[in-house]
């Protein structure tokens, strides 16, 4: 008895390892503590200090400041966009300038003693191309297809796939067609394109757009900085058969 006991203790143990190793490699960072998409990050002032001295998070992000001190604390960021002071018991306190919801390093300080970073890293997203066959006859007809898919939907829109294609190694990939995804506000998108290749070549997708906002282009501001990580598929070589098939 006590065996089997044993036995299914080892099991969920390692399920449970399994789990939270997918939790994580589901990330493009980890995430720190007291920090999450719905309520934000959380920076404490102390007496020593910012706690945590260096947070992680993910772009889109909302950054606040506490303080559990007796004293008054002034943050000021290194890039002269944001500084404030914040009095005990007077609650949280943010940046105005939306700087942080970008990726990038921004270093500050705490009292004008006390170092602080906030690494803003982008969100995932990943891009697929496939066809139904890597060899077809001369002017025949192939239609490549894949998926976008994204780790957070928000609200921005369906992100367009820029196909390339190359004929050999020796030269750089050149841009062939740039292609609508199918959704909307969702994490998955499909897209597809028609081509008619008359030699052997490798086509890549590839998705870098970082518009916000579902408005058209001339009613969207342009992003101040990188939200969403750039993504490339894996190559697809199509090869040419020739001569009549029997």
């Amino acid at each position: 008895m006590n065996k089997r006991f044993g036995t299914m203790a080892i099991v969920v143990a390692t399920v449970a390892a399994a789990a939270g190793l997918f939790a994580n490699a589901s990330n493009s960072a980890p995430q720190p503590p007291n920090c999450g998409f719905v309520w934000g990050c959380l920076v404490t002032l102390t007496a020593t200090g910012p706690s945590p001295d260096t947070l992680t998070m993910h772009a889109e992000g909302n950054l606040r400041f506490v303080t559990q001190d007796s004293v008054t604390h002034t943050v000021v960021f290194a890039n002269g966009l944001c500084s404030f002071t914040l009095d005990p018991g007077s609650g949280s306190h943010g940046c105005n300038d939306p700087f942080m919801f970008y990726a990038g390093s921004y270093a500050y300080t705490v009292d004008g003693k006390f170092q602080g970073t906030v690494v803003t890293t982008p969100l995932r997203r990943s891009v697929t191309l496939t066809a139904r066959s890597h060899t077809i006859r001369g002017r025949t007809r192939l239609t490549l297809r894949g998926r976008v898919h994204r780790s957070d939907p928000g609200t921005s829109p369906p992100p367009p796939v820029v196909v390339l294609a190359r004929h050999n190694s020796s030269q750089p990939f050149a841009l062939v067609a740039t292609v609508r995804t199918r959704g909307s506000r969702r994490i998955t998108y499909r897209w597809k394109l028609d081509v008619q290749p008359q030699a052997a070549t490798t086509y890549i997708a590839e998705v870098t757009a970082q518009r916000l906002c579902y408005f058209p282009r001339s009613r969207c501001a342009d992003p101040q900085g990188q939200v969403w990580a750039d993504a490339r598929s894996r190559p697809f070589t199509v090869r040419i058969r020739h001569g009549v098939q029997k």
